[in-house]
C-alpha cells in the first residue's frame, strides 16, 4: 500500500476554479484502486477532492467511499 501522506496545502482560488476541480474530478473518476486514491491524497488538497468527488459517476464514487474507508482505518 502506498504511503499515507495527505496534501497539507492552503486551498487557494485557483484550487477550486472550476478548470482545476473538473481536472481532479477527472482524476478521481480515472482511479482504479486504494493505491491510487492514496496517491492523490498526497497530491490535491482535500476540499479539492470533496468539491471534485462531487463530479464522478455515482458507481465511482462508491467505490472512492469504500478506498477511502479502508485507508482511514489504516491510518489509525
Amino acid at each position: 500500500m502506498t504511503s499515507m501522506k495527505i496534501c497539507n496545502a492552503h486551498t487557494t482560488s485557483e484550487w477550486l476554479s472550476q478548470e482545476s476541480v473538473r481536472y481532479v474530478a477527472s482524476c478521481l473518476e480515472a482511479c482504479e484502486n486504494a493505491d491510487m486514491l492514496a496517491d492523490l491524497r498526497a497530491i490535491f488538497p482535500r476540499e479539492v477532492l470533496g468539491q471534485g468527488s462531487r463530479f464522478v459517476s455515482l458507481e465511482q464514487r462508491d467505490r472512492l467511499k469504500v478506498w477511502l474507508d479502508s485507508l482511514n482505518q489504516q491510518a489509525a
